[in-house]
């Protein structure tokens, strides 16, 4: 056994030296704690050589998969106008005036365009037998109303008539707590005959909900326009 330990002592020289010991640290098969000299006290490597050593976590294929397949963030500013473009057969450009006339007034976009082909069919230059105007229908003394000094003229402009008529609309939902069927009826029928069925226990209802929301009537939709003469507002 003697021959042998000349080369255990060369080895162990070796072991000592810093290439291979950054070597073996870096491996991970002994660590600097477990270094010690001849008395005893443990071999504490210098900072920078441990520094050389280490090697930065590989990152995972998996999360780089998932940052690929993740997906991108679209700005989707155009898709109410071309989604109801579509459901209800207008223009873009009336689709997006109609729109955003409705959530600025605070109506649902729903019941703007319900409200819109019901009174005009969408036809900007609408006028009714007793004088309601534009795509709302509006009449320009509740225009005027609404905003002191709108003409006539005023309410054939697309945006105008929808910024009024839906404001007009927006108050009778307040004035009747919230209540769109109410609201929508009183806009069809005029808020005073509304209120004055209701204070005789009657039900003003006249169908306009339904084709408002539907797209439907009754036939006693167009009996009831003619008797009130469209709207009393």
């Amino acid at each position: 056994m003697k021959h042998f330990r000349p080369a255990v002592r060369a080895l162990c020289e070796q072991v000592r030296r810093p290439n291979v010991m950054k070597l073996l640290i870096g491996l991970g098969l002994i660590t600097p704690a477990a270094l010690l000299t001849k008395n005893g006290t443990t071999h504490q490597p210098p900072v920078q050589e441990l520094a050389a050593v280490v090697v930065p976590a590989p990152t995972p294929v998996a999360t780089v998969a998932m940052l690929d397949e993740a997906p991108q963030a679209q700005d989707d500013t155009q898709v109410p106008s071309t989604k109801y473009a579509q459901e209800y057969n207008v223009s873009e450009p009336l689709a997006a005036d109609i729109h955003e006339a409705a959530v600025a007034s605070g109506i649902s976009p729903k019941i703007a365009f319900g409200l819109v082909r019901a009174e005009s069919s969408f036809k900007t230059k609408a006028i009714s037998p007793v004088g309601a105007v534009g795509l709302t229908q509006l009449m320009p003394a509740t225009a005027r109303w609404l905003k002191p000094g709108t003409t006539r003229s005023d309410l054939m402009t697309p945006k105008t008539n929808l910024q009024l008529g839906f404001t007009y609309l927006k108050q009778l939902i307040d004035r009747y707590d919230g209540n769109e069927k109410l609201a929508l009826t009183a806009f069809n029928r005029g808020p005073g005959t509304v209120d004055k069925a209701i204070r005789k226990g009657r039900n003003p209802d006249n169908g306009y909900y339904e084709k408002v929301m539907t797209g439907s009537s009754r036939k006693h939709v167009s009996l009831m326009n003619a008797k009130f003469g469209k709207r009393s507002r």
